[in-house]
């Protein structure tokens, strides 16, 4: 749980995966996002000043 200025967000991590499982902003944004599992996915709640992240860089082409 993760406390912002609208109240606690609740963060849920399982099998690898990580999601907002529940949070006190109005338009429930960052809970619809859903289950995070590659790198450079992220979930925000704006109102709540609250992120979460994965950390790291997806590819989508490559360069050589």
């Amino acid at each position: 749980t993760v406390t912002g200025p609208l109240g606690p967000t609740r963060i849920e991590i399982r099998s690898g995966r990580v999601r907002v499982a529940a949070d006190p902003s109005p338009r429930q944004l960052c809970v619809r996002q859903g289950w995070l599992s590659r790198a450079g996915d992220a979930a925000l709640c704006l109102p709540n000043q609250v992120s979460v992240e994965i950390p790291g860089r997806r590819h989508d082409t490559l360069v050589y």
